[in-house]
């Protein structure tokens, strides 16, 4: 309960507290930790844990998110070596994702090649992610066709190919792009917001009117716009 919602320092107080600890406590911990942003401590127990149990793949995946969210590759690699013969897809897509983050596309890319198992198409969307932090057009050209047989329905990867082409001035590319979704019956996705008021959640998207009180709502809008206007 501590760990889900943020709460790390009453987690580990818990944790450290507790006569005995199961495979499911140290799981929870270990994931809380990781997805709290405290890495090194989630590999530091880890560590600790593995040395007694087997570790499970939920364990895993904390780990290796772990890695790729700190930008420590080689601990994650570490990791791959380990415990390469009990890794799934979902461990493989944080594999790329990790190299993604950091650069190593090349690395990121031969992964999803040599891959013992389909690479789900998370994988591919995190190499075109990755393409498009590092300005690396030719590759995302090349992923962004494989991510479409993979997810065949999915815009997102087209999406981002755009703004990697919108990024670097390829405007001629970037309605091509656009043309290939229109064709293909793809829509970008609007986005979202939500507000909680009252125990009621109130969701809105991007040019949405169908709220029940939407007029009133962008009266007030106006009125804020007008208010920001410069004197």
């Amino acid at each position: 309960m501590y760990a889900k919602s943020g709460d790390v320092e009453g987690a580990c107080k818990v944790f450290n507290r507790m006569p005995q600890i199961n495979e499911f406590t140290w799981t929870v911990m270990i994931q809380g930790l990781a997805e709290s942003g405290f890495a090194i401590e989630a590999l530091e127990l880890f560590d600790k844990m593995d040395s007694r149990n087997p570790p499970n793949e939920l364990m895993l995946s904390s780990i290796l998110f772990a890695c790729s969210h700190s930008g420590l590759v080689s601990r994650g690699l570490q990791y791959f070596r380990t415990f390469e013969t009990k890794l799934n897809g979902s461990h493989y897509t944080c594999l790329v994702d990790m190299l993604s983050r950091a650069g190593r596309l090349e690395e990121a890319e031969e992964l999803i090649e040599s891959m013992p198992v389909e690479p789900e198409p998370y994988a591919l969307a995190a190499l075109l992610s990755g393409c498009q932090r590092h300005k690396n057009e030719e590759l995302a050209e090349k992923t962004v066709k494989k991510l479409w047989r993979a997810a065949e329905r999915d815009s997102g990867g087209y999406v981002m190919l755009s703004n990697l082409y919108a990024s670097a001035g390829r405007w001629k590319d970037v309605l091509e792009v656009r043309k290939l979704m229109k064709e293909k019956g793809l829509k970008k996705n609007g986005g979202c917001s939500w507000i909680e008021l009252k125990n009621q959640v109130h969701s809105f998207h991007s040019g949405d009117g169908a709220h029940s009180q939407s007029i009133e709502i962008y009266v007030v809008l106006d009125l804020l716009m007008y208010e920001m206007l410069p004197v």
